[in-house]
């Protein structure tokens, strides 16, 4: 198989390909239920809950009702990575170093998937493979992968206004992790994650065009990922689902171009030479 094609697989335009995302999606959607809603961690004796108090105390924001409530079970995993993450804002030695690091490399990294930035760099290689013979191999997953950002971004804006989760620092400042459906508010705009979408397109052109590689692109994806949540933009089950849909989209579209190429290669292998 050349290494420009995306395997079978993968293509969600054949069947065994869109039983693999469909499998995607169902898992994506009981670790979004798991993250999201269920309380793994307890308030009892949580360090990382204890400094957000305090912190709260002093720079929040007076709110109409208080997180956690009085007969809250416990925190979910979305709460807890915050709050462990937050912890780097205090001074002193309130969070390991290693975390302050992981902060100052991923609030510089994490634009590498910046979503206009995406589209503008597919669009540039768009153009160079239809200048550059040498390039017409890249045609197809390039297209596709620019198509797909297209498709995913204008998803992406949808969703997020008509979901309106509250981002995290709804909960930092505000101590309320709302939802507002219909919001226009930037605020409320959290799920999914355009920046996770824009590494789910790229992560899977690259591994279409490079598939020996494809190991290091998943983890520069997971990586991309993880960003969002360093920086507090967003909470880690909002990065799951935007990079999977990114990902599907890009996935769509090269399989629908490559297709195209198959079917025109077969019409032109059967025309039958003038007499």
């Amino acid at each position: 198989m050349p290494a420009s094609q995306i395997a079978p697989g993968w293509d969600p335009n054949q069947f065994a390909g869109l039983r693999r995302w469909s499998l995607l999606l169902f898992v994506t959607g009981l670790l979004f239920f798991t993250a999201s809603r269920v309380p793994l961690f307890h308030i009892e004796n949580n360090l990382a809950l204890q400094a957000w108090e305090s912190f709260y105390s002093e720079k929040g924001q007076a709110s109409p009702k208080r997180w956690p409530q009085p007969d809250q079970p416990g925190v979910t995993f979305d709460q807890q990575m915050i709050l462990e993450v937050r912890t780097a804002y205090d001074p002193g030695e309130a969070a390991p170093a290693w975390l302050h690091s992981l902060r100052r490399i991923a609030s510089l990294t994490t634009h590498l998937a910046e979503g206009y930035a995406v589209v503008a760099l597919l669009l540039l290689l768009t153009i160079f493979t239809r200048m550059k013979t040498s390039w017409r191999d890249w045609r197809g997953p390039v297209q596709g992968a620019f198509l797909g950002a297209i498709t995913a971004g204008v998803a992406v804006q949808g969703l997020k206004i008509l979901i309106g989760r509250g981002r995290p620092n709804e909960l930092i400042y505000r101590a309320w992790p709302d939802w507002q459906p219909i919001s226009l508010e930037h605020s409320h705009h959290s799920l999914p994650s355009g920046h996770s979408t824009a590494a789910g397109v790229m992560v899977t052109m690259l591994c279409v065009l490079f598939p020996r590689w494809s190991g290091l692109w998943i983890l520069l994806g997971i990586w991309l990922c993880a960003t969002r949540v360093l920086t507090a933009e967003h909470w880690p089950s909002d990065t799951i689902p935007g990079f999977l849909l990114g990902a599907l989209c890009s996935a769509f579209w090269i399989g629908r171009f490559q297709r195209g190429v198959e079917r025109n290669q077969r019409d032109t292998s059967n025309q039958r030479p003038l007499e």
